[in-house]
């Protein structure tokens, strides 16, 4: 079967996590063509895989032929790239969260359906082996209250600290933990949110909340609280209670089960982050049905939903907010 042809727009960090997934599967896919603003960025990318570099994205739908296109900008540079490349009929793989506007994700969300592409966004935590143990749990159980935590550290790239460039902690780097509670849990249908400044303060343009804690309301009744921040590293975990039991999952897929009587603890061991995108890869080249992504961009955009009515609680003071789409 010929090789999924792949084009990169964005060659920083984000996009190195994935470079070493595409090394993995040299014998399903090709990266042909990077892109970045800084070209000593897009030509490390393309001597890395015998790929040509390009500055300019456009540039680059015009000279080359592509069966997908991997989106790894930062939130606020999504600027047309996925509209032109779902006219020119490919596939798109664009990592989370997927824009900082959601016209424009619904924009996106519309090309796809219209086009039916394949679509998938890097919210690789849904890909942990574990996972369908923490479901199948909780669908066997009267869940009462979910408790969770993230402190996610500050990354140290320039955008990340600012709001308008990142949309803040919660958008970009909790967006993961959110994901993962609609998925255990079902859909949030209001979520009230208080946030904190004054923790960081030898970081210059600094303007992201440092801490936020919000309420959450599930469609079938659960209440969830959820306390989060990058002043620290202490990693995540979502706690859920029931009359006779609770589960303790935590971001990186370990995961503890408590009932009267019986303790089980258990880790995910595979690599979710290559999964991830070898699931969106397989889906391209045929091998699997699309629907076996797990996170596809009509599902992420009701994650980014979720994420952008935290933040419209926490800077409205708290008011509640219905995550809309």
């Amino acid at each position: 079967m010929t090789k999924v042809k792949v084009g990169f727009i964005g060659c920083g960090g984000i996009a190195q996590y994935h470079f070493g997934h595409f090394e993995r599967m040299r014998d399903k896919a090709e990266i042909v063509a990077t892109c970045d603003l800084l070209e000593e960025r897009a030509k490390a990318a393309a001597e890395r895989f015998g790929a040509k570099p390009y500055l300019d994205y456009k540039e680059m739908f015009e000279k080359e032929k592509l069966d997908a296109l991997f989106v790894c900008v930062q939130p606020s540079a999504h600027d047309g790239m996925e509209l032109i490349a779902i006219e020119k009929g490919i596939h798109l793989f664009v990592q989370k969260p997927m824009t900082l506007d959601m016209k424009y994700a619904k924009k996106v969300l519309a090309g796809i359906k219209k086009k039916k592409l394949v679509s998938a966004v890097g919210l690789q935590c849904r890909y942990a082996e574990t996972l369908d143990i923490a479901k199948r749990w909780v669908a066997g159980k009267q869940i009462g209250m979910v408790s969770c935590y993230r402190l996610g550290g500050m990354p140290k790239v320039w955008w990340w600290r600012v709001k308008k460039e990142s949309g803040g902690q919660v958008v970009e780097q909790t967006i993961h933990n959110y994901d993962l509670c609609r998925y255990i849990f079902g859909e949030v249908v209001r979520v009230q949110s208080a946030c904190r400044r004054g923790v960081i303060t030898d970081v210059e343009n600094y303007d992201v909340e440092d801490a936020s804690s919000t309420i959450l309301t599930f469609a079938n009744g659960i209440i969830g609280t959820f306390n989060t921040g990058c002043f620290g590293s202490g990693g995540g975990d979502i706690t859920a209670f029931a009359p006779d039991g609770k589960l303790a999952y935590s971001i990186g897929g370990n995961y503890t089960i408590t009932e009267p009587n019986m303790t089980i603890t258990g880790k995910a061991s595979n690599d979710y982050g290559q999964e991830c995108d070898e699931t969106f890869i397989d889906a391209v080249r045929g091998e699997i049905e699309a629907d076996e992504i797990l996170s596809p961009y009509s599902d992420a955009i009701k994650s980014l939903a979720l994420v952008f009515a935290i933040n419209e609680s926490m800077d409205n003071g708290g008011i509640p907010v219905v995550p809309k789409v």
